[in-house]
């Protein structure tokens, strides 16, 4: 194979006319070209291919005043430009482009000239950045100098802002942008607030984090002057076509002030809470028969009044949780278990309703043959069906809990039917 040979094939199309000059060893595309040479694509009014640098060159259209009417369009991967003018050579995938707008996740760039060093990194001259999509953005930054690397971090060096074409007299004199798509790991940044009952307090900061592509954690911690904090665990969980969920673990450690309290020793008070939440889903797909779903919310009683901010949780008297799971056996058992809670806050009495089962059999025919022969017989027509239900429950308040009263409040029970059934002849 020659060394000016390319080592893919080159799909081309033009509206107008393709030239070559076999002397130069050039191709031309004219009117509407299009190539496509492995992942990269280029679009533009004109194209020219010169075989022995494997270089390509191409041009947008423009009207009699220089003003352009269609840009050429470069596409690699995930990266695309648009651009006055593109040289390109295919062998070491480097480029130069003109007049150039780039977008990297979600920032737009615009430089006057924009060279490619590899498949991956491009450096800018004079250029102007911003998070805006509009084709003439309300402000952008304006640098000298920028370097960009796809999906991890783009450079710049002396950057200063504008807005609606006004330059601001004020300059940084670096920038580091992070580019990276999809989710990523890093630190939440906290807020400020103020109470009357908890002090200054620093709410929200935390730490989230990608264990992998099903999972995911989220650490928050709020902070209070007078003393208090919480902190709060927040788990989720997908697998596709299988089961969703998410698990979360609060605990309240708060300190307020007494208002109308007068002696030291009673100025604050202290209160420790938690608060449990849990829901999961089986998708019907996962497993024909089965399903199993949770909806826990489990806690302290007093862990919604210490919410600060949010009167819906704190006039929440009432938690309710659920857990159920179910099989089917090709429709002639049926298992139900369950357990279920409800707690009221105001009286702090907690009610557990665990495990409850019912199982089920439908109607059988058990004298009945297989293979039916004849007239049927009347004691084959007898049929016998099952159901049992089984069910336990619990009691206590929420200030008063110990194991000996919890069993003293048990309490459960089991009834059991067996239907049979006899279809007699009419007489």
């Amino acid at each position: 194979i020659s060394k000016d040979s390319i080592d893919a094939p080159i799909k081309y199309s033009a509206e107008d006319s393709g030239v070559l000059n076999v002397a130069t060893s050039e191709f031309i595309l004219y009117g509407k070209a299009k190539t496509i040479y492995k992942d990269i694509e280029l679009e533009a009014a004109t194209i020219q291919y010169q075989q022995d640098k494997q270089q390509l060159k191409a041009k947008g259209s423009s009207d009699t005043s220089a003003n352009s009417l269609k840009k050429t369009k470069f596409k690699q991967g995930e990266m695309t430009t648009l651009s006055d003018s593109i040289t390109y050579n295919l062998k070491s995938q480097k480029g130069i482009t003109h007049n150039t707008y780039y977008q990297e996740g979600e920032l737009f760039v615009n430089a006057n000239k924009l060279k490619k060093a590899d498949s991956n990194v491009v450096y800018a001259y004079k250029a102007s950045f911003t998070t805006c999509n509009l084709d003439t953005p309300h402000f952008v930054f304006r640098t000298k100098k920028m370097k960009i690397i796809n999906n991890k971090i783009g450079v710049s060096g002396p950057t200063h802002p504008e807005f609606e074409g006004v330059p601001i007299p004020i300059y940084i004199p670096f920038g580091i942008y992070p580019l990276t798509r999809g989710r990523s790991s890093g630190i939440l940044v906290p807020t400020f607030n103020s109470s009357e009952d908890f002090g200054l307090g620093l709410e929200g900061l935390g730490y989230y984090k990608v264990l992998n592509d099903n999972i995911d954690v989220t650490l928050r911690t709020n902070i209070y002057s007078y003393g208090g904090w919480n902190v709060n665990v927040n788990t989720k969980y997908l697998q596709r076509y299988r089961y969703s969920g998410g698990f979360n673990l609060a605990i309240q450690r708060n300190k307020t002030l007494n208002r109308g309290s007068f002696k030291a020793a009673d100025e604050f008070t202290q209160t420790n809470s938690y608060m449990i939440n849990w829901s999961h889903s089986q998708d019907t797909k996962a497993r024909p028969g089965t399903s199993f779903t949770t909806s826990v919310n489990f806690g302290s009683t007093k862990f919604n009044r210490n919410i600060l901010n949010n009167p819906f949780q704190n006039f929440n008297n009432q938690l309710q949780s659920s857990i159920a799971y179910t099989k089917n056996w090709d429709g002639k058992y049926n298992l139900s278990l369950s357990l279920n809670h409800d707690q009221n806050n105001n009286t702090k009495l907690v009610n557990l309703s665990l495990p409850n089962a019912t199982f089920s059999v439908i109607t059988l025919y058990p004298f009945q043959k297989k293979e039916a022969v004849g007239t049927e017989k009347w004691y084959e027509k007898i049929g016998v069906g099952y159901s049992g239900n089984l069910q336990n429950r619990i009691s206590f308040y929420d200030t008063a809990f110990s194991t000996r009263k919890l069993l003293d409040t048990l309490q459960w029970g089991a009834d059991h039917n067996i239907p049979i059934t006899l279809s007699l002849p009419a007489l």
